[in-house]
């Protein structure tokens, strides 16, 4: 646990003293800058069931200590008002998700911190924001599964692909983004990106307890959410969503929203969300530095309000990896 304190307050001084500066070396403003047409995710296709180049990563993270298994809804900080605002990158077998750049764009612009969970096939769909991710020290990415599997439905043959080729497809964009920094002349990139994933979260919220044990075994900790923007919704605004989260977060609260076209108002509410929180004495980390601030409160259920409740998505989606529409 200390080599992992050590990295994280590095990852911390670094974000301090120079937010977007690593990939501000290797892009200019207006690349980083998010464009309206990147936002929309593609229509439905037949499933691409190709596997990333890599299936098995190089890097094998330690299994997780007592304290660090089970889903974690929030951290115990003992009253310290810190949050981790986090962000879903989702992308099934059967759609190009999009990028939600305004999302990102405000939050470099206010130097707030935030996790990406992303699709391992987000990031190789996605290659160039995906680098641009990777390489902002103010941000973390996390894994969202390959494409999006139900982890309530899943075997565990094809939970640990799930697992296992979002982890390498992580390792392939770091070697990218190394090689690139190396081209440009930028050094040190190796060290300065953390050479594998270790936090998870489950598409859909849904989870059992193999699918807990074996992500625990592979050194991922399960992060699940305790304040939901609810942004998925079509008819939300971003005034909503932000009366939302300022009405549930508390010192050590996770908070969910989505960066890959399907959030609604997210770009808007944070505008809202950020200096309210600051303005109570908030502040913003990654959800990797908060797990460090206190003592993670867990379940050994999945669930977004209320245990159970997202069970429903086990007859709508099914193994997760495509839309319904494309069933039919």
């Amino acid at each position: 646990m200390m080599s992992i304190r050590i990295g994280i307050v590095i990852f911390a001084v670094l974000s301090v003293l120079a937010p977007c500066a690593f990939a501000a070396e290797l892009w200019t403003a207006s690349e980083l800058a998010g464009r309206p047409e990147e936002r929309r995710s593609g229509g439905l296709h037949p499933p691409d069931l190709t596997t990333p180049a890599r299936t098995v990563p190089s890097v094998q993270p330690a299994p997780l200590p007592a304290q660090l298994r089970g889903s974690i809804r929030r951290v115990d900080t003992k009253g310290e008002k810190l949050v981790a605002l986090t962000f879903d990158l989702c992308e099934l077998s059967d759609q190009r998700a999009g990028y939600d750049g305004a999302v990102v764009d405000i939050l470099r612009s206010e130097g707030v911190p935030a996790t990406f969970f992303a699709s391992g096939k987000w990031l190789r769909s996605h290659p160039e924001r995906a680098m641009q991710l990777v390489a902002d020290p103010l941000f973390e990415v996390g894994n969202h599964a390959w494409t999006h599997g139900n982890f309530g439905v899943l075997d565990a043959t094809r939970m640990r692909e799930q697992i296992a080729w979002a982890q390498a497809q992580y390792e392939l964009v770091r070697e990218d983004l190394i090689r690139l920094a190396a081209e440009r002349g930028v050094t040190g990139m190796d060290a300065r990106v953390p050479p594998s994933i270790r936090v998870f979260r489950f598409p859909y919220g849904r989870c059992r307890p193999e699918a807990l044990n074996m992500l625990a075994e592979m050194g991922l900790a399960a992060v699940q959410w305790d304040v939901n923007t609810m942004d998925a919704s079509k008819s939300r605004t971003g005034a909503e969503n932000a009366a939302t989260v300022e009405k549930g977060v508390r010192p050590g609260s996770i908070v969910l929203g989505h960066a890959n076209g399907n959030g609604h108002g997210t770009a808007e509410s944070l505008r809202i969300i950020i200096p309210s929180l600051r303005a109570k004495g908030y502040r913003f980390v990654t959800v990797s530095r908060l797990l460090e601030s206190g003592a993670a409160q867990t379940s050994q259920e999945c669930f977004d309000s209320r245990p159970g409740d997202t069970a429903v998505y086990d007859s709508i989606f099914g193994d997760g990896t495509v839309h319904p529409r494309s069933k039919q």
